[in-house]
């Protein structure tokens, strides 16, 4: 559950800065939102704290060390990208224990990570199931249930339930909230919807045109709305 800061970071595509001088500072488990429309820079924010895009000036701190340098393979965090993709020709205990398995744990401890992430998920009946053959919110579960196999405290979502309808979005939001807490684990979640920012942030970050304009609890946003 690391604490997560961003200090000043710029990133630049071309001469446009896709995040423009941002500094945020998130608490070890917290379920924080990044909410913004779309092009603020929401993805490029989470892409930044896995590594996988360069910054041009700035740091990244998670949980008091910085890894601005730090290989994405070597960071340690969970990454859930937007237009995720299961892999077709594994089931789903094999999509949840790839991440283990690549990395050499044993044998007892993938299957006891496993076992417990497919109950929490309520998959534990379909472990066999091909994805082919699960609903949306079932593979947008194995999904997340992917990302945390890992292993990783640190766990980025870039809008997991913008493909889902809207009955399947409002539960499945609370029951991927319910899971991080029971986990312990620090979240980041990327939406553009301000009701589901709203429902479930612990904290929120507003984001536009690469700039954090707004940060307070769902509370303190809607009382006092400094971008309304």
């Amino acid at each position: 559950m690391p604490s997560v800061e961003l200090r000043g970071v710029i990133i630049k595509y071309g001469r446009k800065k896709a995040l423009d001088n941002v500094d945020l500072s998130i608490e070890s488990d917290n379920y924080a939102i990044i909410a913004g429309p779309t092009g603020a820079g929401k993805t490029t924010l989470l892409k930044a704290i896995c590594g996988l895009v360069p910054l041009a000036s700035g740091k990244i701190i998670v949980d008091g060390e910085d890894i601005t340098r730090v290989p994405p393979e070597k960071r340690g965090i969970g990454y859930l990208p937007q237009g995720y993709a299961l892999f077709p020709h594994l089931d789903v205990w094999g999509n949840v224990t790839f991440g283990p398995i690549s990395r050499g744990w044993e044998t007892k401890d993938v299957e006891v990570i496993a076992r417990r992430i497919l109950n929490m998920i309520g998959l534990i009946e379909r472990a066999d199931a091909y994805p082919h053959e699960l609903s949306g919110g079932m593979a947008q579960r194995v999904a997340l249930g992917r990302a945390i196999a890992s292993g990783a405290d640190l766990i980025l979502l870039d809008e997991p339930l913008s493909a889902l309808d809207v009955m399947l979005r409002i539960m499945l939001r609370y029951e991927i909230k319910k899971m991080a807490k029971s986990l312990n684990l620090t979240v980041i979640h990327v939406t553009h919807d301000q009701e589901e920012a709203m429902s479930i942030g612990d904290r929120i970050f507003l984001l536009r045109e690469g700039k954090i304009l707004e940060e307070g609890s769902p509370e303190e946003l809607f009382k006092s709305p400094e971008n309304p």
